[in-house]
């Protein structure tokens, strides 16, 4: 696969994206992109060449990073190998910005071995996750914001009950 038509599949991903996440979703998507993301793994592993794993240390660096779309397009190309795979979903829309992640293998393979090449899109694949919530009312729309929100409140949840326990720890101490 040569850089432009890695490019091509890449923008091609973002329309087929865009598409299926606001037949799904309530949401408006803005199109400036920006991208996280995400390998399948973040420690060395036996199964990847020394070249792959090598590129952990960039993977962790950039971890909950938003990057451009030509800084993917940089990471992902290798001297014409790719991710095998790279399932893609929008984890945070706004009217400023719309924030994909990207979940991807860290085995970087040549053309006969990377997936939805009969997409058109190889190897992106667009994918929405979806909220239990929409299980139970199938065919309404839900926020595409859901699961970044749920994030957010068990952080917040979280530093709340550590500040519970340290005002409790003091007053204990104090005793």
């Amino acid at each position: 696969m040569t850089k432009e038509i890695f490019i091509q599949n890449f923008k091609l991903l973002l329309v087929h994206l865009k598409d299926i996440t606001e037949e799904l979703c309530s949401n408006q998507l803005s199109e400036n992109y920006k991208f996280i993301l995400e390998p399948s793994q973040r420690n060395v592993s036996t199964h990847l060449s020394e070249i792959e794993n090598s590129y952990l240390e960039v993977w962790n660096k950039l971890e909950n990073a938003e990057i451009s779309f030509y800084e993917v397009v940089d990471l992902f190309y290798r001297n014409g190998t790719t991710p095998k795979w790279a399932d893609c979903y929008v984890y945070l829309s706004t009217t400023d910005k719309t924030v994909v992640k990207i979940f991807f293998s860290r085995q970087f393979k040549e053309d006969a071995e990377i997936y939805y090449l009969e997409r058109g899109t190889a190897p992106f694949k667009a994918v929405v996750n979806t909220p239990f919530k929409s299980i139970e009312n199938p065919g309404e729309k839900f926020d595409v914001n859901w699961k970044f929100t749920h994030e957010q409140n068990i952080v917040q949840k979280v530093f709340i009950k550590l500040r519970r326990l340290w005002f409790k720890w003091n007053l204990v101490v104090k005793l």
